[in-house]
Protein backbone atom coordinates (compact mmCIF):
# COMPACT_ATOMS: atom_id res chain seq x y z
CA UNK A 1 0.00 0.00 0.00
CA UNK A 2 1.44 3.66 -0.76
CA UNK A 3 2.23 6.07 1.98
CA UNK A 4 -0.38 8.40 0.69
CA UNK A 5 -2.98 5.26 0.91
CA UNK A 6 -1.84 4.25 4.33
CA UNK A 7 -2.11 8.46 5.46
CA UNK A 8 -5.91 8.25 3.96
CA UNK A 9 -6.66 5.10 5.70
CA UNK A 10 -5.05 6.38 8.72
CA UNK A 11 -6.81 9.21 9.08
CA UNK A 12 -10.35 7.81 8.14
CA UNK A 13 -9.90 5.79 11.20
CA UNK A 14 -8.81 8.24 13.78
CA UNK A 15 -10.27 11.68 12.05
CA UNK A 16 -13.53 10.91 9.55
CA UNK A 17 -15.04 13.89 10.02
CA UNK A 18 -12.07 15.90 8.40
CA UNK A 19 -10.98 13.18 5.22
CA UNK A 20 -14.42 12.03 4.36
CA UNK A 21 -15.04 14.45 1.53
CA UNK A 22 -11.25 14.06 0.55
CA UNK A 23 -12.47 10.01 0.13
CA UNK A 24 -15.61 11.40 -2.05
CA UNK A 25 -13.70 13.32 -4.08
CA UNK A 26 -13.15 10.85 -6.73
CA UNK A 27 -16.93 9.85 -6.65
CA UNK A 28 -17.94 13.59 -6.93
CA UNK A 29 -15.56 15.15 -9.40
CA UNK A 30 -16.30 11.50 -12.10
CA UNK A 31 -20.00 12.33 -10.95
CA UNK A 32 -19.81 15.90 -12.33
CA UNK A 33 -21.71 17.03 -8.70
CA UNK A 34 -21.01 19.85 -6.60
CA UNK A 35 -19.07 19.56 -3.84
CA UNK A 36 -19.41 22.11 -1.19
CA UNK A 37 -17.57 24.06 1.03
CA UNK A 38 -15.02 22.09 3.43
CA UNK A 39 -13.79 24.03 6.96
CA UNK A 40 -10.21 24.03 6.88
CA UNK A 41 -9.03 23.53 10.57
CA UNK A 42 -5.61 24.67 11.51
CA UNK A 43 -3.98 25.75 14.56
CA UNK A 44 -4.54 29.31 14.17
CA UNK A 45 -7.93 29.67 12.34
CA UNK A 46 -10.75 27.41 11.45
CA UNK A 47 -11.40 28.91 7.72
CA UNK A 48 -14.12 27.93 5.66
CA UNK A 49 -13.35 27.56 1.84
CA UNK A 50 -14.80 26.80 -1.33
CA UNK A 51 -13.05 24.27 -3.51
CA UNK A 52 -11.93 24.85 -7.44
CA UNK A 53 -12.32 21.87 -10.48
CA UNK A 54 -9.19 21.90 -11.58
CA UNK A 55 -6.98 19.84 -13.87
CA UNK A 56 -9.47 16.86 -13.21
CA UNK A 57 -9.22 17.13 -9.44
CA UNK A 58 -10.20 19.40 -6.49
CA UNK A 59 -7.72 22.67 -5.69
CA UNK A 60 -8.07 25.46 -2.81
CA UNK A 61 -6.20 28.70 -2.61
CA UNK A 62 -3.07 28.75 -0.76
CA UNK A 63 -3.96 31.68 0.82
CA UNK A 64 -6.70 29.62 3.04
CA UNK A 65 -4.06 27.31 4.27
CA UNK A 66 -1.29 30.37 4.44
CA UNK A 67 -5.04 31.74 7.48
CA UNK A 68 -5.62 28.39 8.96
CA UNK A 69 -1.99 27.49 9.85
CA UNK A 70 -0.75 31.19 10.46
CA UNK A 71 1.49 31.10 7.85
CA UNK A 72 2.92 34.88 6.19
CA UNK A 73 5.01 35.20 2.78
CA UNK A 74 7.94 35.40 3.94
CA UNK A 75 9.84 34.96 0.14
CA UNK A 76 8.61 34.33 -3.79
CA UNK A 77 10.04 34.85 -6.78
CA UNK A 78 6.64 34.96 -8.94
CA UNK A 79 7.27 30.62 -9.32
CA UNK A 80 9.04 29.78 -6.13
CA UNK A 81 6.97 30.80 -2.15
CA UNK A 82 7.81 30.13 1.21
CA UNK A 83 5.17 30.55 3.73
CA UNK A 84 6.10 30.88 7.76
CA UNK A 85 5.42 31.07 11.40
CA UNK A 86 7.50 30.42 14.12
CA UNK A 87 7.55 26.75 13.81
CA UNK A 88 6.59 25.58 10.51
CA UNK A 89 8.05 26.75 6.38
CA UNK A 90 6.26 25.48 3.61
CA UNK A 91 7.23 26.16 0.58
CA UNK A 92 5.71 25.54 -3.08
CA UNK A 93 6.99 25.86 -6.47
CA UNK A 94 4.09 27.03 -9.45
CA UNK A 95 3.62 24.36 -11.56
CA UNK A 96 5.58 21.28 -9.88
CA UNK A 97 4.28 19.04 -7.43
CA UNK A 98 7.12 19.05 -5.05
CA UNK A 99 6.45 20.58 -2.02
CA UNK A 100 8.61 21.26 1.49
CA UNK A 101 6.94 21.39 4.60
CA UNK A 102 9.23 22.19 7.72
CA UNK A 103 12.12 20.97 5.07
CA UNK A 104 10.32 17.38 4.55
CA UNK A 105 9.83 16.80 0.88
CA UNK A 106 5.84 15.99 0.07
CA UNK A 107 4.63 15.04 -3.62
CA UNK A 108 1.43 16.17 -4.56
CA UNK A 109 -0.76 14.35 -6.77
CA UNK A 110 -0.92 17.44 -9.12
CA UNK A 111 0.92 20.54 -9.68
CA UNK A 112 0.60 23.64 -7.49
CA UNK A 113 -0.95 26.10 -10.00
CA UNK A 114 -2.79 29.42 -10.80
CA UNK A 115 -6.24 29.84 -11.11
CA UNK A 116 -8.10 33.10 -12.39
CA UNK A 117 -4.81 35.19 -10.37
CA UNK A 118 -4.53 32.87 -7.46
CA UNK A 119 -1.84 30.62 -6.51
CA UNK A 120 -4.14 27.41 -5.54
CA UNK A 121 -2.72 23.82 -4.25
CA UNK A 122 -4.67 20.28 -4.29
CA UNK A 123 -7.55 20.08 -1.78
CA UNK A 124 -5.21 16.94 -0.39
CA UNK A 125 -2.60 19.25 0.83
CA UNK A 126 -5.36 20.39 3.27
CA UNK A 127 -6.92 17.44 4.10
CA UNK A 128 -4.15 14.95 4.55
CA UNK A 129 -0.16 16.03 4.26
CA UNK A 130 -0.37 19.29 6.58
CA UNK A 131 -2.60 17.60 9.38
CA UNK A 132 -0.43 14.31 9.33
CA UNK A 133 2.76 16.62 9.48
CA UNK A 134 2.12 19.31 11.24
CA UNK A 135 -0.99 18.39 13.95
CA UNK A 136 -2.45 21.42 15.66
CA UNK A 137 -2.05 20.09 18.84
CA UNK A 138 1.50 20.39 18.88
CA UNK A 139 1.59 24.26 18.28
CA UNK A 140 1.73 26.06 21.13
CA UNK A 141 -1.50 28.11 22.31
CA UNK A 142 0.01 31.07 22.20
CA UNK A 143 -0.92 31.13 18.24
CA UNK A 144 -4.42 31.68 18.78
CA UNK A 145 -6.35 33.82 15.87
CA UNK A 146 -6.13 37.34 16.45
CA UNK A 147 -9.01 39.93 15.51
CA UNK A 148 -8.98 40.27 11.62
CA UNK A 149 -9.67 43.62 9.66
CA UNK A 150 -12.86 43.24 7.60
CA UNK A 151 -11.20 44.44 4.14
CA UNK A 152 -13.89 44.52 0.61
CA UNK A 153 -12.05 44.74 -2.75
CA UNK A 154 -13.71 45.91 -5.46
CA UNK A 155 -13.02 45.33 -9.02
CA UNK A 156 -14.64 47.72 -10.81
CA UNK A 157 -16.88 46.65 -13.72
CA UNK A 158 -17.63 43.51 -15.09
CA UNK A 159 -20.63 41.59 -16.98
CA UNK A 160 -22.16 43.79 -19.67
CA UNK A 161 -19.76 46.68 -18.62
CA UNK A 162 -16.18 46.29 -19.62
CA UNK A 163 -15.33 49.57 -18.46
CA UNK A 164 -12.47 51.33 -19.80
CA UNK A 165 -10.95 49.48 -23.67
CA UNK A 166 -7.62 49.80 -24.76
CA UNK A 167 -6.33 48.89 -27.98
CA UNK A 168 -6.29 44.91 -29.02
CA UNK A 169 -9.24 45.12 -27.32
CA UNK A 170 -7.30 45.17 -23.42
CA UNK A 171 -10.82 45.27 -21.07
CA UNK A 172 -10.75 47.18 -17.70
CA UNK A 173 -12.85 44.57 -15.91
CA UNK A 174 -10.55 41.11 -16.75
CA UNK A 175 -6.97 43.72 -15.18
CA UNK A 176 -9.03 44.81 -12.24
CA UNK A 177 -9.98 41.42 -10.94
CA UNK A 178 -7.01 39.80 -11.24
CA UNK A 179 -5.20 42.58 -9.42
CA UNK A 180 -8.03 42.45 -6.63
CA UNK A 181 -7.57 38.59 -6.65
CA UNK A 182 -3.59 38.85 -6.22
CA UNK A 183 -3.97 41.32 -3.57
CA UNK A 184 -6.93 39.59 -1.55
CA UNK A 185 -4.11 36.77 -1.66
CA UNK A 186 -1.64 38.97 -0.29
CA UNK A 187 -3.67 40.34 2.48
CA UNK A 188 -5.24 36.91 4.06
CA UNK A 189 -1.71 35.81 3.98
CA UNK A 190 -0.78 38.31 5.85
CA UNK A 191 -3.80 38.03 8.33
CA UNK A 192 -6.60 40.31 7.01
CA UNK A 193 -10.32 39.08 6.18
CA UNK A 194 -10.98 40.07 2.31
CA UNK A 195 -13.68 40.37 0.79
CA UNK A 196 -14.59 40.54 -3.26
CA UNK A 197 -17.42 42.33 -4.80
CA UNK A 198 -17.02 40.40 -7.69
CA UNK A 199 -14.75 36.87 -8.06
CA UNK A 200 -15.82 36.56 -11.41
CA UNK A 201 -16.65 38.33 -14.66
CA UNK A 202 -20.22 39.50 -13.65
CA UNK A 203 -22.45 42.77 -13.63
CA UNK A 204 -22.65 44.48 -10.14
CA UNK A 205 -24.68 48.02 -9.53
CA UNK A 206 -22.85 50.16 -7.67
CA UNK A 207 -25.71 50.53 -5.29
CA UNK A 208 -25.04 46.67 -4.34
CA UNK A 209 -21.56 47.53 -4.27
CA UNK A 210 -21.90 49.75 -1.70
CA UNK A 211 -24.70 48.15 -0.07
CA UNK A 212 -22.86 45.05 0.20
CA UNK A 213 -19.81 46.90 2.18
CA UNK A 214 -22.36 48.42 4.28
CA UNK A 215 -24.28 44.71 5.23
CA UNK A 216 -20.74 43.19 6.38
CA UNK A 217 -19.59 46.62 8.35
CA UNK A 218 -16.05 46.03 6.13
CA UNK A 219 -13.64 48.59 8.18
CA UNK A 220 -12.06 50.06 4.66
CA UNK A 221 -13.41 49.89 1.18
CA UNK A 222 -11.01 49.98 -1.71
CA UNK A 223 -12.43 50.10 -5.51
CA UNK A 224 -9.86 49.26 -7.91
CA UNK A 225 -10.02 50.16 -11.34
CA UNK A 226 -7.83 51.08 -14.89
CA UNK A 227 -7.76 54.79 -16.05
CA UNK A 228 -8.38 55.79 -19.62
CA UNK A 229 -8.24 59.72 -21.38
CA UNK A 230 -9.25 61.49 -24.63
CA UNK A 231 -5.52 62.82 -24.30
CA UNK A 232 -3.26 58.74 -25.37
CA UNK A 233 -0.02 60.56 -23.64
CA UNK A 234 -1.88 61.07 -20.02
CA UNK A 235 -0.61 57.94 -17.91
CA UNK A 236 0.68 57.52 -14.16
CA UNK A 237 -1.36 55.86 -10.93
CA UNK A 238 -3.74 58.15 -8.73
CA UNK A 239 -6.06 57.24 -5.93
CA UNK A 240 -9.76 58.98 -5.05
CA UNK A 241 -11.43 59.66 -1.47
CA UNK A 242 -14.82 61.20 -1.56
CA UNK A 243 -15.07 65.25 -0.75
CA UNK A 244 -16.22 67.58 -3.71
CA UNK A 245 -14.11 67.18 -6.39
CA UNK A 246 -10.97 68.90 -6.53
CA UNK A 247 -10.39 69.52 -10.10
CA UNK A 248 -12.07 69.29 -13.59
CA UNK A 249 -10.05 65.83 -14.20
CA UNK A 250 -11.37 64.58 -10.92
CA UNK A 251 -14.82 65.73 -12.26
CA UNK A 252 -14.63 64.00 -15.35
CA UNK A 253 -13.10 60.89 -14.13
CA UNK A 254 -15.96 60.46 -11.50
CA UNK A 255 -18.38 60.72 -13.88
CA UNK A 256 -17.23 57.94 -16.43
CA UNK A 257 -17.84 55.60 -13.19
CA UNK A 258 -20.73 56.98 -12.21
CA UNK A 259 -22.10 56.59 -15.76
CA UNK A 260 -23.16 53.19 -15.55
CA UNK A 261 -25.57 54.11 -12.89
CA UNK A 262 -28.08 54.52 -15.90
CA UNK A 263 -27.84 50.63 -16.17
CA UNK A 264 -29.38 50.20 -12.62
CA UNK A 265 -32.49 51.95 -13.08
CA UNK A 266 -35.94 49.83 -12.03
CA UNK A 267 -36.24 48.36 -15.59
CA UNK A 268 -32.75 47.78 -15.83
CA UNK A 269 -30.43 44.72 -14.34
CA UNK A 270 -29.07 44.45 -10.68
CA UNK A 271 -31.37 47.20 -9.71
CA UNK A 272 -32.20 46.82 -5.67
CA UNK A 273 -33.92 49.69 -5.01
CA UNK A 274 -32.64 52.94 -3.75
CA UNK A 275 -29.57 53.99 -3.02
CA UNK A 276 -27.13 52.99 0.43
CA UNK A 277 -27.10 55.26 3.33
CA UNK A 278 -24.77 58.60 2.44
CA UNK A 279 -22.08 59.00 4.73
CA UNK A 280 -20.35 62.34 5.58
CA UNK A 281 -18.16 63.52 8.14
CA UNK A 282 -14.65 64.80 9.45
CA UNK A 283 -13.54 61.55 10.78
CA UNK A 284 -14.37 58.76 7.85
CA UNK A 285 -13.05 61.71 5.58
CA UNK A 286 -9.37 61.95 7.21
CA UNK A 287 -9.08 58.08 7.53
CA UNK A 288 -10.09 57.97 3.67
CA UNK A 289 -7.02 60.34 3.06
CA UNK A 290 -5.02 58.34 5.42
CA UNK A 291 -5.87 55.41 3.38
CA UNK A 292 -5.68 56.70 -0.03
CA UNK A 293 -1.94 58.48 0.97
CA UNK A 294 -0.55 55.31 2.36
CA UNK A 295 -1.91 53.29 -1.06
CA UNK A 296 -0.57 55.88 -3.36
CA UNK A 297 2.91 56.06 -2.01
CA UNK A 298 3.09 52.04 -2.48
CA UNK A 299 1.45 52.20 -5.58
CA UNK A 300 3.47 54.50 -7.72
CA UNK A 301 6.81 53.77 -6.18
CA UNK A 302 5.43 50.06 -7.84
CA UNK A 303 4.32 50.98 -10.75
CA UNK A 304 7.29 53.50 -12.24
CA UNK A 305 4.90 55.98 -14.25
CA UNK A 306 4.14 59.04 -12.93
CA UNK A 307 2.84 59.96 -10.05
CA UNK A 308 -0.78 62.32 -9.98
CA UNK A 309 -1.61 62.10 -6.48
CA UNK A 310 -4.40 61.73 -4.21
CA UNK A 311 -7.72 63.44 -5.39
CA UNK A 312 -11.46 64.11 -3.98
CA UNK A 313 -13.89 63.24 -6.48
CA UNK A 314 -17.75 62.32 -6.08
CA UNK A 315 -17.65 58.93 -7.25
CA UNK A 316 -21.24 57.01 -6.34
CA UNK A 317 -19.11 53.77 -3.94
CA UNK A 318 -17.26 55.86 -2.09
CA UNK A 319 -20.39 58.53 -1.24
CA UNK A 320 -22.66 55.53 -0.23
CA UNK A 321 -20.68 53.41 1.70
CA UNK A 322 -20.31 53.98 5.60
CA UNK A 323 -16.83 53.41 5.98
CA UNK A 324 -13.39 55.27 5.33
CA UNK A 325 -13.29 54.18 1.10
CA UNK A 326 -11.32 54.57 -1.53
CA UNK A 327 -10.90 54.53 -5.17
CA UNK A 328 -7.40 53.30 -7.27
CA UNK A 329 -6.76 54.25 -10.87
CA UNK A 330 -4.08 51.61 -11.63
CA UNK A 331 -2.99 53.53 -15.08
CA UNK A 332 -4.46 54.45 -18.27
CA UNK A 333 -5.15 51.22 -21.00
CA UNK A 334 -5.64 54.59 -23.63
CA UNK A 335 -1.79 55.00 -23.17
CA UNK A 336 0.73 52.52 -24.62
CA UNK A 337 2.72 52.31 -22.12
CA UNK A 338 0.66 51.39 -19.20
CA UNK A 339 -1.56 49.68 -21.54
CA UNK A 340 1.77 47.33 -21.88
CA UNK A 341 2.27 47.11 -18.39
CA UNK A 342 -0.90 45.99 -17.56
CA UNK A 343 -1.35 43.57 -19.32
CA UNK A 344 1.85 42.29 -17.97
CA UNK A 345 1.30 39.31 -15.29
CA UNK A 346 4.44 40.53 -13.23
CA UNK A 347 3.33 44.61 -13.63
CA UNK A 348 -0.15 43.15 -12.31
CA UNK A 349 1.54 41.39 -9.15
CA UNK A 350 3.46 44.38 -8.55
CA UNK A 351 0.42 46.69 -8.59
CA UNK A 352 -1.55 43.83 -6.06
CA UNK A 353 1.22 43.69 -4.20
CA UNK A 354 1.26 47.73 -3.65
CA UNK A 355 -2.20 47.99 -3.14
CA UNK A 356 -1.79 45.40 -0.14
CA UNK A 357 0.87 46.84 1.12
CA UNK A 358 -0.62 49.86 0.94
CA UNK A 359 -3.58 49.08 2.80
CA UNK A 360 -1.12 47.29 5.40
CA UNK A 361 0.69 50.62 6.16
CA UNK A 362 -2.79 52.41 6.62
CA UNK A 363 -4.14 49.98 8.85
CA UNK A 364 -0.82 49.81 11.56
CA UNK A 365 -1.16 53.21 11.74
CA UNK A 366 -4.62 53.84 11.82
CA UNK A 367 -5.86 55.46 15.32
CA UNK A 368 -7.32 52.59 17.27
Amino acid sequence: MSSFRKNLRRRLLFRPSSVLLGCLLPILISGGLSVPAIILRGPVARIPVRSIRHQETLYIPVAAIARAYGLVLEAEDGRSFLFGSDRLRLRIEAGSREAELNGEKIILDHPVDWRDGTLIVPIYLALVNLPDLAPGEDLPPALAAPARTRIMLDPGHGGLDPGAVGEGLVQEKEIVLEIAQTARDILEADGCRVILTREDDRYLSLRNRARMANRLQVELFVSIHANAAHNQLALGTETFFYAPASSLWSRTVAGWENAVLKLETPAGPDYAGGPGEENSGDKRRRESVRAAAAVQKRLSAAAGTPDRGIKAAEFYVLKHTRMPSILIETGFLSNRLEREYLTDRRHRDAVAEAIARGIRDYLELRPR
